[in-house]
C-alpha cells in the first residue's frame, strides 16, 4: 500500500465515528419556564424533546399554539410535567364570525355583520355557547305582493329567536349590544335559512402539527408519556363551538402522517385531539368541493390517553369546514370523561378504528357524523349511564351524505345493557 492510499484509509477511519455519532438523535431536556418552541426550533429532525416534571405554563407561539411542530420529532411529557396555556392569553374579541348552514339548499347566503359588539356585556354561559355570545338568525317568512322576506333572531341560547317577523330592509338593521346586520336582498331567500353570529375568543392549541397548507408532509411525530396537556379553558376566552377553528390539546392539520399520541392526559379544553385535512377549492352543497389542492392527513394513532374534560368534547377526526381527506386513523384503548361528544369520526374520514375505549359522557359517546367510510367500532364501553343512551350513533345533518355504515361489534352501555 502506498503512503497516499494509507493516508486516505486513515482519514476515512478517523471520520467514520464522527459521521455515525452525528446520526444519533439528541435529547433536549426542557425545564419549567424554558420556551419549548425555541428548543424545538433548534432541534434536528429525529431529536427528542423531554418536558421535565413541573408546570410548563406559556402563551401562544407559532400558528396560535404553545408548541408548533414542523419536523420529525418525539415529544415526551414525563410524569408530573404539565404543558398549560397561561391564563388570560385568549380574550373576547369584538369581531363577529358567521356560521351558516351552507349545505341546506340555501338560495341566498347574503348576510353581513357590522356595528361594534359591546364586550362589557355579560357572556351567556353553558356548553352551547362555551361562555360566549351567539346570535341566531333565521328566515321566518317569505314576502309576497312586493313585501320583503322576514327574519327572526335571538341573542340567548342557540336556536332561540324571540324576536319574530322582522321585515328585511336591505339596509343595516340593529339587533342588540351594538350589533347590526344587513341582507343583500329583500326577497328571494329560502324559508328557514339559518345563520349564527359568534362573538367569542380566538382559537388556541397545545401542540399543533401542521398549519393546514404546508406543501411537504410533516411525518414521524410522537407525543408520548404520562404527563398532561392543559388548555386552561377555565381561565381563557374560548371560541364558540359553532365556528370552524376551536381549541384542542393536540391538532393535526394538513399534510401530516405517521403521528402517535400515546399515554398523554388532556384536560380543560374544547377538544382533546383533532385531526383533519385542508382543501383550497370552493365549498359546494352536500360536502362537495370545487377544483383545488387537497392537503391530506393520514396514519394517525391515538391510544392509551386520558381525556378529562367536564366542559368540552373529546376526539374529532375530519371536519366539514376543512375538506381535505383524512385516512387510516386509530383511536383505541383511551379513557375519556366529557360534557359533549367523546369520539367523533367525521367528514372525509376513511379507514378508521375506534376500539376498546372507555367513555363517560353527558353527550354522545361515539358519533359518526357526516360522510366517512371503512370504519370499525368495536369493544367500546359506555359507563355511568343508566338511561340506555346508545354507544354509537351514525347519521348526518340535512343535505349531507351520510356515513357508510361502520362495522359494529360488542359496544356496550355498562349500566343499561342487560343480559338474559
Amino acid at each position: 500500500m502506498t503512503l497516499s492510499a494509507f493516508s486516505r484509509l486513515f482519514a476515512v477511519a478517523i471520520l467514520l465515528p464522527v459521521g455515525f455519532a452525528s446520526l444519533e438523535a439528541a435529547d433536549h431536556l426542557i425545564e419549567p419556564g424554558e420556551s419549548p418552541q425555541a428548543v424545538l426550533d433548534r432541534a434536528a429532525p429525529g431529536d427528542r424533546l423531554v418536558f421535565l416534571p413541573g408546570l410548563h405554563e406559556h402563551g401562544l407561539s407559532k400558528h396560535r399554539s404553545i408548541l408548533y411542530v414542523d419536523k420529525s420529532i418525539e415529544i415526551e411529557l414525563r410524569a408530573g410535567a404539565t404543558l398549560r396555556l397561561a391564563p388570560n392569553v385568549a380574550k373576547l374579541e369584538a369581531e363577529g364570525e358567521i356560521t351558516t348552514d351552507q349545505d341546506a339548499a340555501k338560495k341566498l347566503d347574503d348576510l353581513a355583520i357590522g356595528g361594534q359588539f359591546d364586550l362589557s356585556r355579560p357572556a351567556v354561559d353553558g356548553p352551547e355557547a362555551y361562555g360566549n355570545t351567539i346570535y341566531t338568525i333565521v328566515i321566518d317568512g317569505l314576502g309576497t305582493d312586493g313585501q320583503p322576506d322576514t327574519f327572526a333572531w335571538g341573542d340567548g341560547k342557540i336556536f332561540e329567536t324571540p324576536h319574530k317577523q322582522v321585515p328585511i330592509s336591505g339596509d343595516w338593521q340593529a339587533l342588540s349590544h351594538g350589533v347590526q346586520i344587513r341582507f343583500g336582498h329583500q326577497t328571494g331567500h329560502s324559508l328557514r335559512s339559518l345563520w349564527f353570529i359568534s362573538y367569542d375568543g380566538p382559537e388556541a392549541y397545545g401542540i399543533r402539527i401542521g398549519h393546514g397548507r404546508q406543501q411537504d408532509y410533516i411525518e414521524n411525530v410522537r407525543i408520548v408519556g404520562p404527563g398532561t396537556i392543559d388548555l386552561n379553558a377555565s381561565h381563557n376566552a374560548l371560541p364558540s363551538g359553532l365556528v370552524k377553528n376551536i381549541n384542542a390539546c393536540v391538532l393535526v392539520h394538513g399534510r401530516v402522517r405517521k403521528v402517535l399520541v400515546d399515554g398523554i392526559t388532556m384536560t380543560d379544553t374544547m377538544r382533546s385531539v383533532m385531526a383533519y385535512g385542508e382543501h383550497t377549492g370552493n365549498f359546494l352543497p352536500g360536502g362537495q368541493v370545487g377544483p383545488g389542492d387537497s392537503f391530506d392527513a393520514e396514519d394517525i394513532t391515538v391510544q392509551y390517553t386520558r381525556t378529562l374534560n367536564p366542559r368540552g368534547s373529546g376526539y374529532l377526526f375530519g371536519h366539514p369546514s376543512f375538506r381535505g381527506r383524512i385516512r387510516n386513523v386509530r383511536c383505541n384503548h383511551n379513557y375519556m370523561e366529557t360534557a359533549t361528544t367523546a369520539i367523533e369520526p367525521n367528514f372525509n374520514l376513511s379507514g378508521y378504528e375506534v376500539i376498546g375505549n372507555v367513555i363517560k359522557s353527558d353527550g354522545q359517546a361515539i358519533h359518526c357524523w357526516r360522510h366517512s367510510s371503512g370504519g370499525v367500532i368495536a369493544d367500546n364501553l359506555r359507563i355511568h349511564d343508566n338511561t340506555a343512551r346508545p354507544v354509537v350513533v351514525v347519521n348526518a345533518p340535512r343535505g349531507w351524505q351520510p356515513p357508510a355504515p361502520p362495522v359494529l361489534r360488542n359496544n356496550r352501555n355498562h349500566l343499561s345493557d342487560r343480559g338474559p
